[in-house]
């Protein structure tokens, strides 16, 4: 009995603290990240950490997550989502949060995305369509009975995730895999896509990148060539951005006082991202 105590406390732990899963597509890396947060803290966090919420624009790109996920070994149902059929998701970067049924990729939060499906499916309005024929995975998509989703269930459901299993039960049309809107206040784990293939291996090459502030000015350094500087507030919005092209630059701190990270890519293609605090 003991030796079977010890036991189901030891899987109890592994599903508790599952660990992040990294993997590679193509030219692209991504990083299932197995922190439970809001849809909006997760894009803050994808951006601090040099990437985005996942955008998926196609069927391979779809096929390549799913299977990673299957072999990543985590918890199909390690949390539940009463507004979403009451199965487990993970966010990707998809929302109508701006303008209700104009869905975009939106991945960092900026409100700059790209439009790839506007309306609702059968489950809705049934009036929804994809732009320009731009790839989509609502559920039902795979199925005979055609997308259900996105229906904005109850009002509210403003992000898009993948679910983990059929919803609301097997056989009424969602399948494990599709997209489904929820409400984005939903703590759930989240996929973040980096533009750059081994983007942590990258991130900490060995050079200097210095920030230095004073009331005025924010002055940056480096010994590499700086080619792009963005800066973002916690909410992962872009409030700055340039092309840099200089190993040394000096940008005003006129922003308000908080927190904010500022992302350098390099002329050897690195990417670096620092925290700084502004007064």
């Amino acid at each position: 009995m003991k030796k079977l105590i010890i036991l189901i406390l030891a899987l109890f732990s592994i599903n508790l603290y599952a660990t992040d899963y990294s993997f590679t597509i193509g030219s692209k890396q991504y990083k299932i990240v197995t922190s439970m947060k809001t849809w909006e803290d997760a894009a803050a966090y994808a951006v601090q950490d040099g990437g985005h919420l996942v955008e998926i624009g196609s069927q391979a790109e779809q096929d390549g997550i799913w299977t990673a996920f299957q072999s990543s070994g985590i918890s199909t149902t390690y949390t539940v989502v009463n507004d979403g059929g009451g199965i487990a998701y993970i966010w990707i970067g998809a929302s109508d949060k701006n303008t209700e049924g104009t869905w975009i990729w939106d991945g960092n939060n900026d409100s700059q995305g790209t439009n790839f499906y506007t309306g609702q499916g059968s489950w809705g309005a049934n009036n929804g369509s994809a732009v320009n024929g731009a790839y989509y995975n609502w559920g039902g998509t795979n199925t005979t009975s055609g997308n259900n989703e996105p229906d904005d269930y109850g009002s509210g459901q403003d992000a898009a995730a993948i679910g983990l299993d059929a919803w609301p039960t097997a056989g009424m049309g969602n399948i494990a895999g599709e997209w489904n809107d929820i409400d984005k206040s939903n703590p759930l784990y989240f996929i973040i896509e980096y533009e750059n293939v081994g983007f942590n291996e990258i991130n900490k090459q060995a050079f200097n990148f210095n920030i230095f502030q004073n009331e005025n000015a924010i002055k940056i350094t480096s010994d590499a060539l700086i080619k792009n500087l963005v800066i973002f507030n916690v909410e992962g919005k872009t409030i700055y951005s340039d092309d840099i092209n200089s190993s040394d630059c000096s940008i005003s701190s006129n922003f308000n006082t908080g927190i904010y990270f500022i992302r350098s890519t390099f002329n050897n293609e690195a990417i670096k991202t620092k925290k700084i605090f502004i007064k």
